[in-house]
């Protein structure tokens, strides 16, 4: 009944997207004279700004490793402190120092080790401080003393320490090492403690051998030793030995407050303290 109106092909268009992605065909709804036109946009980073990326990324990654160090030194550090200046050792030097009236009385305490018969052997002797900054202890003895025998056949001891003023009491316990005139190392540390001595407490390294029956009769004078042997601290005796405990377990008690408390160490965690019922 009227004239046949042609349709209009749909017209096919290749257009790049914006995307950085595969060109794609669409259809097109643009009228027939409309022009879709095409645009290429060059998406593709630099090689200066590929390079500046990493960088920034390889900068980062250094600064989260440079943290982590630090933290791990600083947490190391800490440890190490702890290690050297446990709170036991804190409490002992703290007791020292309150205790201060009864000196020299308060740096004598007793020290157990164990005979060859399995028996124990107690006795008192001085407190010539801490190793340096260490939480060891030190003390002297003679090398002709049976407890240099008692130590090398078994190193266990402990300690027994009270101290009056402030009436704490610590049992330590650890490993005891002689340090003789032969022996390997720590001479530095024995001489230092030799030259600490006074001339008469040099002079006891000197005398006719210990536990033996004095014979005053035939050797009158074998406890007369000349101020020019101990008076100066130079030239220390073959006699004199420092020993050292490696501690590595303490009970503190306070009287005064009725608390206690345990210290033990372990090559794993360090010093551990627990309060147990005193």
């Amino acid at each position: 009944h009227g004239a046949l109106v042609p349709r209009t092909k749909p017209t096919h268009r290749t257009t790049l997207l914006n995307t950085g992605t595969t060109p794609r065909t669409a259809h097109s709804t643009l009228p027939p004279r409309a022009t879709a036109h095409t645009v290429d946009v060059d998406i593709a980073p630099s090689r200066h700004q590929i390079a500046s990326r990493e960088e920034k990324s390889l900068g980062r990654v250094a600064n989260l490793l440079h943290t982590l160090a630090c933290e791990s030194s600083s947490s190391q550090h800490q440890d190490m402190a702890t290690a050297m200046n446990p709170t036991w050792r804190a409490a002992v030097l703290t007791a020292l120092k309150k205790n201060k009236k009864h000196m020299p009385y308060v740096k004598y305490f007793q020290i157990a080790t164990v005979k060859r018969n399995g028996r124990p052997a107690n006795r008192t002797v001085v407190f010539r401080g801490f190793l340096g900054e260490t939480a060891d202890i030190t003390m002297v003895t003679d090398l002709r003393a049976n407890k240099v025998e008692e130590i090398r056949a078994n190193s266990g001891g402990e300690f027994a320490w009270y101290f009056p003023e402030t009436r704490d009491q610590f049992r330590i316990a650890g490993e005891l090492k002689v340090i003789a005139h032969d022996s390997a190392d720590m001479q530095a540390e024995r001489t230092a403690a030799w030259k600490k001595m006074s001339p008469n407490g040099r002079a006891q390294f000197a005398w006719p051998n210990p536990g033996i029956p004095r014979l005053d009769d035939e050797n009158p004078d074998a406890f007369d030793i000349p101020d020019g042997l101990v008076a100066d601290g130079e030239g220390v005796l073959e006699n004199f030995c420092l020993v050292v405990m490696n501690v590595d377990e303490v009970d503190h008690l306070s009287l005064k407050s009725n608390r206690r408390y345990h210290h033990t160490k372990s090559e794993q965690d360090g010093w551990i303290s627990n309060e147990v019922n005193p």
